[in-house]
């Protein structure tokens, strides 16, 4: 059988392989499972693989990971000269019944090429699986599953599920790590234990980040970047996701001086109409000076770090406790 699974999470693709696997070989070992990686092996050195007798098993599994080759964008790849699809097109027309082999995508289903032969070929004779991402209302159902099925003896109160469900947007990684913490830390999850244990989301902690600016927080805006820098995000990513903040802030200033509402500042700029309304009330507390001044500020910061002239630590706490909004 051969296997075209899809998805933008990697852990799910794994997640996914692991269960046919188990399904069709049951315990994996060295001569009954062999991965290849597209990007560095020929799909005929995989193909090889597939075409050999197992040694001493029924059927044997053979994975070729990050399958560029599938995708409509194929990007550039070293070893693209030495591919020869050929082989890869017959074995699709006349795969080894004693084998499964899978391809596996790290991509959305939209970048996928469904027009091209390979995964003609697999469709007709074989299998496409595609991970389709859950949407946002559907996040909080997958946080409960996940326990459910992979805690069952450990409760999670339903408002520490729809905190939980925030705080990883979407991440089934972030879900797995931070699920797995916490089942091991109590047979009864909280509320309180997701704010305890859980970090909240970059962007949201960036735009905590910013508001303590804006209102002369500086040394809550310090406590919170060595909160960040313990969890190894750099100042770099701060200093353009709060760059991106302060323009957001000249927006929604020209658009509130307009006379807009929070409402349709929100609906102008696609965001959320609480934040629109928050920046709105910082457009009054920060004059357009200040604002352009402290983007050509996080300008030069980011460019000096990046050059080696400043470190980074030192300059971009430096940069929050000389903040000032006035």
């Amino acid at each position: 059988m051969v296997y075209l699974i899809a998805g933008k999470q990697n852990i799910r693709i794994k997640s996914q392989l692991k269960t046919i696997v188990k399904k069709s070989i049951g315990e994996i070992d060295a001569m009954n499972f062999v991965k290849f990686d597209a990007t560095y092996v020929t799909v005929q050195e995989a193909i090889d693989e597939a075409n050999y007798l197992p040694l001493g098993y029924e059927n044997k599994a053979v994975v070729i990971d990050n399958c560029y080759f599938l995708l409509k964008e194929k990007g550039k790849n070293k070893i693209e000269s030495e591919q020869d699809y050929q082989v890869l097109i017959d074995y699709l027309k006349n795969p080894n019944n004693n084998c499964d082999l899978f391809l596996l995508a790290n991509t959305s289903d939209s970048d996928l090429d469904t027009k091209g032969e390979f995964y003609q070929l697999i469709d007709k004779n074989g299998q496409v699986i595609v991970l389709a991402e859950p949407k946002q209302e559907q996040w909080v159902d997958v946080v409960k599953h996940y326990f459910k099925e992979k805690w069952p003896n450990t409760i999670i109160d339903n408002d520490a599920a729809n905190e939980l469900a925030r705080r990883t947007e979407g991440d089934y990684a972030s879900l797995f790590n931070n699920g797995s913490k916490l089942a091991l830390y109590t047979d009864h999850i909280s509320y309180k234990d997701i704010v305890l244990m859980v970090t909240r989301p970059l962007e949201e902690n960036a735009f905590l980040l910013f508001n303590y600016l804006i209102d002369g927080k500086n040394i809550d805006a310090l406590t919170l970047y060595r909160d960040l820098k313990n969890a190894n995000v750099k100042p770099e990513t701060l200093i353009s996701m709060i760059s991106n903040q302060f323009r957001l802030l000249k927006r929604v200033s020209y658009l509130s001086r307009r006379g807009l509402s929070p409402d349709e500042i929100g609906k102008e700029l696609n965001i959320n109409p609480v934040r629109a309304k928050i920046l709105k009330r910082n457009s009054v507390l920060v004059s357009s000076k200040i604002i352009n001044q402290t983007l050509e500020d996080l300008y030069q910061l980011d460019l000096q770090i990046k050059s080696g002239q400043l470190d980074r630590n030192y300059s971009f706490e430096l940069f929050l406790i000389n903040f000032k909004r006035n």
